[in-house]
Formats: structure tokens, sequence, C-alpha cells
């Protein structure tokens, strides 16, 4: 995911995670980190929940309001399958756009893309 969709994604949970009646955390405003204050499974975390959540707010511009509110609610529980709240991931994702150190770090924990499976090879067989 480009570092302009990660604030977007971000911005998109933020918006959605504080108007909804049902989101059980307290939203405040994190102090700003370093790089080095995120550990290694944050910023694992935060690498494969954005990589979900890129996704969902694409389609966000022509979503409906019901397609918004269902998209808030993956996005609420693919946070909650990284163990991540809406201030670690927001605030991650907005210092990833002025820290190349941190920006680094995520690159380095993307997943790779699947590979496709290599054919089948027979040996020829002899006559």
């Amino acid at each position: 995911m480009k570092r302009s969709s990660w604030i977007n994604a971000a911005a998109f949970a933020a918006a959605f995670g504080m108007a909804a009646p049902t989101l059980a955390f307290a939203q405040t405003a994190p102090a700003q980190a370093t790089a080095a204050t995120y550990t290694d499974a944050q910023i694992q975390a935060f690498a494969a929940a954005s990589a979900e959540i890129d996704p969902i707010s694409r389609s966000l511009p022509t979503a409906s309001a019901t397609q918004r509110t269902e998209a808030a609610a993956r996005i609420r529980t693919v946070l909650q399958q990284h163990n991540l709240d809406s201030n670690t991931y927001n605030s991650i994702a907005a210092q990833a756009q002025t820290d190349t150190a941190l920006a680094a770090r995520i690159n380095a924990a993307r997943p790779a893309p699947a590979q496709p499976a290599a054919p089948e090879t027979t040996p020829p067989t002899q006559n």
C-alpha cells in the first residue's frame, strides 16, 4: 500500500471509529512517537492490517451509507484481529507519512505477495 493510502485508511478508521456508538474504547490523541517506540509486533500488525484495510477504503468513494457502515465494521474487525486499537493504527499511519525510517520498517514487515504455483512438469518419457 502506498504511504498516502495509509493515511486515507487511518482517517477513515478514525472517523468511523469515533462516530460509531458501539466502539468501546476511548479516543485520545496519542503523543507523537518515534519509529523506535513502536514494537516489531505493532509494525507487523499494522502492515498486515493496512493490507486488508486498503481495499476497503478504496471502495468508499462510491459506497452508499449502508456500505460505509459495513466498511467501518469490517475495519474495526480487522484492527481487532491484528490486536491494534484505532489510535495506534492512526498514529503509525500518520507518522509513516513523514518518518522514512518508520515507513521502511513497515515496508519490510509487509507480507510477500503470493506467488502463483509453478506448473507441474512431467519428465519426458523415453520410447
